[in-house]
């Protein structure tokens, strides 16, 4: 292998990784707080690709722009799915909640992949690109400004959840109710307002990520599947509930896909990544950063 393989995989294990976190955090946070796995996070992806094509392409509006609306956008999708198809269920006996509520959130999924069916079409439509050129960083290993914007907002989003998560009001009672749901309420902490707040800020950032996805393949009613299937695998391989073992598992996914491409190619990277994430649950069940019983954010 030589340097320039090493600078090329380092190089897409960081873009790898920084949109697997994007997405896969959201979903961590979600399980983190109500301890369920919301399967519309694909469709705020999809949401989001049609946000950049419509800003984007239709208006011809700026990235920053684009940025915005699907933030607003998703973040009310996101409140809206909790309100309809999580918090009727709570409190009510005789039922999986956990069960339950996977099927309804992907249920609610459907319902919007239909809905841009119908509105969309069933083509893709292509995307401008949030930031067009790029750079040679060595020796023809190329960056585009695309996939290093995509990393940097990425990064910094995460970093910026993060600093919400420890230094605000409802951050941390986002943190205290992941921690002990009891001892939250009789603390005072309005628990019913956080549920609703958590999924719209995880589907926000899922539909930021769609916007470079969008730009980065194409806007179409399925785009969202694919990542909600990257997702589960990495909030699965880091542990359930965990905000580090997501980061951690984003970029270890990262690193095992960017090398396996380098050295088999495409066609046999993604088995050769499930094999060995395979073996990794076989040996640690619980993932990377999780624990015997239900992690905590």
């Amino acid at each position: 292998m030589h340097l320039t393989d090493v600078i090329g995989i380092l190089v897409e294990t960081v873009v790898l990784g920084s949109i697997y976190g994007l997405v896969a955090i959201g979903m961590t946070l979600i399980y983190g707080t109500l301890r369920i796995l919301d399967m519309s996070q694909g469709s705020m992806v999809m949401v989001g690709s049609f946000v950049g094509w419509g800003v984007l392409v239709v208006a011809g509006w700026s990235p920053a722009l684009a940025i915005l609306f699907a933030f607003a956008i998703t973040f009310a999708l996101g409140t809206f799915t909790e309100l309809i198809s999580v918090q009727p269920l709570m409190g009510r006996r005789g039922f999986d909640f956990e069960m339950v509520t996977f099927i309804t959130t992907f249920a609610v999924a459907i319902v919007f992949a239909n809905v841009a069916l119908q509105v969309f079409g069933p083509f893709q439509k292509n995307v401008s690109p949030v930031v067009s050129g790029g750079i040679d960083i060595y020796r023809g290993v190329d960056l585009s400004y695309q996939n290093l914007t995509m990393a940097l907002v990425s990064i910094g989003l995460m970093a910026a959840l993060g600093l919400f998560l420890a230094r605000t009001r409802w951050g941390l009672a986002i943190r205290a109710v992941a921690q002990d749901l009891d001892a939250a309420r009789l603390m005072g902490v309005p628990v019913m307002r956080l549920y609703p707040l958590t999924m719209g800020l995880a589907s926000a950032l899922a539909g930021i990520g769609g916007v470079f996805l969008g730009a980065k393949f194409f806007a179409y009613p399925g785009a969202g599947d694919l990542p909600l299937l990257e997702a589960l695998i990495v909030v699965i391989f880091g542990g359930l509930g965990s905000l580090p073992g997501t980061l951690y598992a984003a970029y270890t996914i990262g690193l095992i896909q960017a090398t396996a491409e380098v050295l088999v190619g495409t066609t046999w990277s993604l088995p050769i990544l499930y094999g060995i994430i395979l073996l990794i649950l076989i040996v640690r069940p619980h993932g990377l950063k999780g624990r015997p019983e239900e992690a905590r954010l």
